[in-house]
């Protein structure tokens, strides 16, 4: 049985390369979240949690602020604000 669809309708798909130990990283990821019955044990979700992550702790940017963020990619105008810089 196929596993439901949890990536967002506005997702896109995007590539980037890991190295074999970027790769073990991910897969130890994906293993203990899986072990504690997680939901989000995909590749997409665990990069993406990371992402946020790294965008809240080490960049200093609030969850609330990266929704400000967020453009129209339809539209032509570009909404960025600028955030202190840690």
């Amino acid at each position: 049985m196929p596993r439901p669809k949890r990536l967002r309708p506005d997702a896109e798909q995007v590539g980037f390369y890991l190295t074999p130990e970027e790769q073990l990283v991910l897969q130890i990821i994906r293993v203990r979240r899986k072990k504690r019955g997680e939901d989000r044990i995909g590749q997409s979700e665990i990069v993406s949690d990371a992402l946020m992550t790294l965008l809240e702790k080490v960049e200093g940017v609030a969850k609330e602020q990266i929704d400000d963020l967020v453009v129209d990619r339809r539209g032509t105008s570009s909404k960025l604000k600028s955030f202190p810089k840690k």
